[in-house]
């Protein structure tokens, strides 16, 4: 399912119907609007797993179809910052987090480490008094 040369998704719908839907308001406003799904789910919807519909317009058209619809176009440039800046090196982070990170991770398997050991004392000096 990929759009056609010159054109491009602007939203992509869990169901064929909402999607000619999106379609059909699109056509009112006077846009060239096409969907694109799996042929399967029409002939066998219960076989199908990921029901994806496209709808796909000319790329001149896209910003307008996509206001006309009240879709939310991302921001690309913002996605973009967001994964440059929002990802910290552990060692990048302040003190107080790392230490008390640490100690979470000793905290969880701490009483099962401490217990085992108890057994094993028990277990070779119940042989050995």
């Amino acid at each position: 399912m990929r759009p056609l040369p010159g054109m491009v998704a602007i939203a992509e719908y869990p169901s064929r119907f909402e999607a000619d839907v999106a379609a059909a308001r699109l056509h009112e406003a006077g846009f060239e609007a096409t969907v694109l799904a799996d042929p399967a789910s029409e002939v066998a919807p219960h076989h199908m797993t990921h029901r994806l519909a496209l709808l796909v317009v000319r790329i001149e058209a896209a910003e307008v179809a996509a206001d006309l619809l009240g879709l939310e176009r991302p921001d690309l440039e913002a996605e973009r910052l967001d994964a440059a800046f929002h990802q910290r090196r552990f060692a990048d982070r302040p003190g107080w987090v790392r230490y008390l990170t640490w100690i979470v991770f000793i905290a969880i398997p701490g009483p099962f480490i401490v217990v085992g050991l108890w057994l094993i004392w028990i277990a070779l000096s119940a042989p050995f008094p």
